[in-house]
């Protein structure tokens, strides 16, 4: 079996993972674009306000400018946390991490609904497009393909463990078929991560300066 061949297998396997995962998170993210456009049309102040803070923050980190390397790695990085980061990576612990799962899959797609509403508001539809749309379309199957890998470790590691304690033998081809589509998803959510980074690294301010006034 070739590797195409192999690639479909595990997305195939793992199609109702990704799905139920995609719906939860394109739900998520709709309702808060609406809640949040409401409640930021609704409340001007909370725009300056907003805008204030984002300013301050950028002072105080002293984060790297748009279209350099060092952007590019802060993006990156900050997107594939949960593979590399101490403080985020506990999220791969059985039983443990599968608490936060749906807390991290809610909180991720809040943000970015809430970041869409309120570039449209205070920046207007065309640059919250231009700033949004070219990396997100890659960036969102990322963090889709990410938390369904996480699905997939928690649900083979929990039948392997369930087994165990249970005295019962582990069946080991399905506990290396689970852990070998966590593995490609993961790869893949990692790729497209790196690309979505490179767009909003180098592509993306320029399309958001041609949309400034």
């Amino acid at each position: 079996m070739g590797i195409s061949s192999q690639l479909l297998a595990v997305f195939w396997r793992s199609r109702k993972i990704i799905f139920i995962v995609a719906v939860a998170f394109f739900c998520t993210l709709f309702v808060a674009m609406i809640v949040s456009y409401f409640l930021l049309a609704a409340s001007p102040q909370m725009l300056t306000l907003i805008e204030d803070f984002i300013a301050g923050q950028q002072a105080l980190l002293g984060l790297p400018p748009p279209m350099t390397s060092d952007f590019y790695w802060l993006i990156f990085l900050n997107n594939i946390g949960h593979f590399w980061n101490p403080g985020r990576v506990w999220v791969w612990v059985p039983f443990v991490g599968a608490f936060s799962l749906g807390y991290e899959l809610i909180l991720n797609a809040v943000l970015i609904g809430a970041v869409a509403s309120y570039a449209s508001l205070a920046r207007g539809p065309a640059f919250a497009i231009a700033g949004l749309t070219p990396h997100g379309v890659v960036e969102l199957p990322a963090f889709i393909l990410e938390f369904a890998a996480l699905a997939r470790w928690h649900i083979t590691a929990s039948r392997a463990l369930y087994g165990k304690i249970g005295g019962r033998q582990v069946d080991r081809p399905l506990l290396i078929q689970g852990v070998t589509d966590t593995l490609v998803l993961s790869v893949v959510s990692v790729a497209l991560f790196a690309i979505a980074a490179y767009i909003e690294t180098f592509i993306t301010p320029g399309l958001m300066a041609s949309q400034s006034p």
